[in-house]
């Protein structure tokens, strides 16, 4: 199931080179709103065109790679620790058999793919990586948690953005990844811009380990507020909660799950106290203990007002025939309860997800392998920031609005 696709468009402080206090402000637009789209659809151009992405709604981010530099879109990912972009984007990533998907002769001065002699010297860059005894460079194999994957080559390149008042900031030798095969992936997507790496080579570290962003109403393809802020600029506003990074995801510990003033019960010693905050899910995922204590409130919560629909890719999820927001608009707060008393609410729109005009289902499902998983849908209104020198991460209800300069 797909959602409407949002753009990122970058406007930040002026800067020749970005360092740790660089402060990058990125703006969410909306595919489907007023504003034009930022690539051409000319076929010789690079850009890739927006398409829908099997990890759930995307957040791509407009940047300009290499010298000279070739705008690109990557899509915002908190659950992916490299950034990747396809292979052609980068003379120094075609393979040693030149089974580069596109040898594009538009060539970077600025791009460098990694030489290595061990293996011990490319796990600087990613954990999950290799020196290849062919090429003598370090390669990375990225597979994520849909199975889905993307392999390569590492290397180090020049990422420029432009700021609103004609400048430039540019992170020069960042490293990323070069994508030579991959499965489960957008092809023409550009790559992904990934914000879960610590080590001294990431983007989130070069910025000074500091990230928030805001998303508001999702369904509204004319609601100019959503951003993305790198750097100093984050807004670390509201409760915090201890943060782990696991698997190159971000992780909090949930104590418990409210509906309105009622605290559900559920199987805790099945329960894994983990959650996963993952801007590359729509939807939230639980283990099935708390999945069904949930779908036993909201059934009975609708059982009287509302008729109970089966629908195909939905048979374990309610789904209802009806106007979501007209029929269910007072339904009680989704409380997710963290440790340190901090708490993210859930309203209707992050409860519940319209699949068709007169259908509308739990946003929440069950989670297939055990993991739970907070989605971008239960996101919207509200600010996350991420202090990662302090390993605290803060949730803050909000209307992105209010966050302008």
């Amino acid at each position: 199931m797909s959602l409407s696709i949002l753009v990122l468009i970058a406007r930040f402080s002026t800067g020749v080179e970005a360092t740790n206090r660089t402060k990058l402000v990125l703006r969410l637009i909306h595919r489907d709103s007023i504003l034009p789209l930022p690539y051409s659809e000319a076929e010789n151009d690079l850009r890739a065109p927006l398409v829908p992405h099997g990890r759930g709604l995307l957040f791509l981010v407009n940047v300009s790679i290499g010298e000279p530099p070739i705008p690109q879109l990557l899509a915002m990912d908190t659950g992916s620790p490299l950034t990747w972009l396809h292979s052609y984007l980068c003379t120094g990533c075609n393979p040693p058999t030149n089974r580069a998907p596109i040898d594009d002769p538009k060539r970077s001065s600025t791009c460098t793919s990694l030489s290595c002699d061990f293996k011990y010297q490319c796990q600087q860059y990613l954990g999950d990586t290799d020196c290849s005894q062919e090429s003598f460079r370090c390669t990375y194999n990225m597979v994520y948690m849909d199975g889905s994957y993307t392999k390569g080559i590492i290397a180090s390149e020049k990422f420029t953005f432009d700021t609103s008042d004609g400048g430039i900031s540019a992170i020069p030798d960042l490293v990323f990844g070069c994508g030579i095969e991959s499965h489960g992936v957008v092809v023409r997507l550009s790559g992904i811009l990934g914000l879960s790496n610590l080590n001294g080579h990431s983007l989130v570290t070069r910025v000074g380990k500091k990230f928030s962003y805001c998303i508001g109403n999702i369904s509204d393809p004319y609601y100019m507020y959503n951003q993305l802020v790198l750097g100093e600029g984050a807004v670390l506003d509201g409760d915090s909660t201890g943060l782990d990074i696991r698997n190159d995801q971000y992780v909090v510990s949930i104590q418990g799950i409210s509906v309105g003033e009622k605290k559900l019960e559920f199987n805790k010693q099945e329960y894994h106290y983990n959650v996963l905050i993952d801007s590359g899910s729509t939807f939230t995922y639980l283990q099935r203990s708390a999945f069904e204590a949930l779908k036993e409130e909201v059934v009975n919560i609708l059982a009287d007002s509302m008729q109970l629909e089966i629908i195909e890719g939905f048979e374990e999820t309610p789904c209802y025939r009806g106007d979501m927001v007209r029929d269910i608009e007072d339904f009680p707060s989704v409380t997710l309860h963290f440790d340190g008393d901090t708490k993210l609410r859930l309203n209707v729109e992050g409860m519940f997800h319209r699949i068709r005009s007169d259908i509308f289902c739990m946003a929440v499902v069950v989670s297939e392998d055990e993991t739970n998983t907070i989605g971008v849908l239960a996101q919207q209104y509200c600010n996350i920031g991420f202090d990662l020198n302090e390993m605290k991460v803060r949730f803050s209800k909000i209307d992105c609005e209010l966050l302008e300069d």
